[in-house]
């Protein structure tokens, strides 16, 4: 299908853009996707969608997509966005999926605004690398834990860094897509046997620079830095799926989370970081 962003004016006089996939009359699902990546990484959820009978809205947090930028605040007052398009909607409570960074933002929107969401389903959720345990627990790189340090501490060569590494041309994507599709990992092997679905991926975040580098890299600060709120804080029933293969966030930072999670049912299961579209059926289910 053909993803057009649709979009309303905030109170602030902010345009915040979305896209809606899925079934148009089912129930309402906020899209979360990962860093940098505009609501376009929700179109291989279309036709799972669908079958699951829900209205599929994947948003462009600010400064990615069509969504304007906005002032660089803790993760605790995205929520305020969202409340404003649920209103315009006229949707009184929605069900959060939230992927990789996704996770994160999901998070704060369970934790905010629990009147508002239905249900809460993180997969392979990104967690807060300001503290501690959770970067012991994600247990990174040395060449990560210097980006991820550059996020918090150096934005403007942080930003330099993620631009200069994305692939933003249609050629660029061509050269990513092959180079992710080899090896032997489920994530290579599912771009290999899913280019349709990897492609979308790789053109979100690609999208996710349309206005440059500024929004992206507010985006991924706002999970490095204090969110605001533990996660111990989040008192809402939270569902957490994690691909006991993911190489982009380990599942021991998964288990670091759900363990410090109130209120969660896991489910780490054979795959990769894209378990989500490789199997959204049984994700999808929670909003039943």
């Amino acid at each position: 299908m053909t993803a057009v962003p649709r979009t309303i004016a905030l109170s602030d006089g902010r345009t915040l853009a979305w896209y809606e996939l899925g079934d148009a009359t089912g129930r309402p699902c906020l899209f979360l996707p990962g860093s940098s990546s505009s609501g376009l990484a929700g179109a291989p959820l279309h036709e799972a969608a669908i079958r699951a009978g829900i209205r599929l809205i994947s948003l462009d947090r600010p400064g990615l997509g069509h969504s304007d930028r906005g002032p660089v605040r803790a993760l605790e007052d995205w929520p305020a966005d969202v409340v404003e398009l649920l209103d315009a909607l006229g949707v009184s409570r929605a069900g959060v999926l939230g992927h990789s960074a996704g996770g994160a933002f999901a998070l704060a929107l369970a934790r905010g605004v629990p009147e508002r969401v239905s249900a809460t389903v993180v997969c392979a959720g990104s967690g807060p690398y300001d503290e501690a345990w959770y970067r012991e627990a994600a247990a990174q790189s040395a060449t990560s834990r210097v980006f991820y340090g550059l996020a918090r501490h150096a934005p403007r060569l942080f930003g330099a860094l993620l631009q200069s590494s994305t692939a933003r041309t249609p050629p660029a994507i061509d050269r990513t897509l092959a180079l992710i599709s080899r090896g032997t990992s489920p994530d290579a092997e599912f771009a290999r046997t899913h280019p349709d679905d990897t492609r979308p991926a790789l053109e979100a975040v690609a999208d996710g620079f349309r206005q440059g580098s500024g929004g992206p890299t507010d985006d991924a600060r706002l999970v490095c830095l204090p969110w605001g709120f533990r996660v111990e804080d989040v008192a809402a029933p939270v569902v957490w799926w994690h691909g006991e293969q993911d190489g982009n966030v380990k599942p021991s930072s998964g288990q670091a989370m759900v363990a410090r999670l109130p209120q969660v049912t896991a489910h780490f299961v054979p795959g990769g970081h894209a378990v989500l579209f490789a199997d959204p059926d049984p994700i999808l289910a929670a909003f039943a």
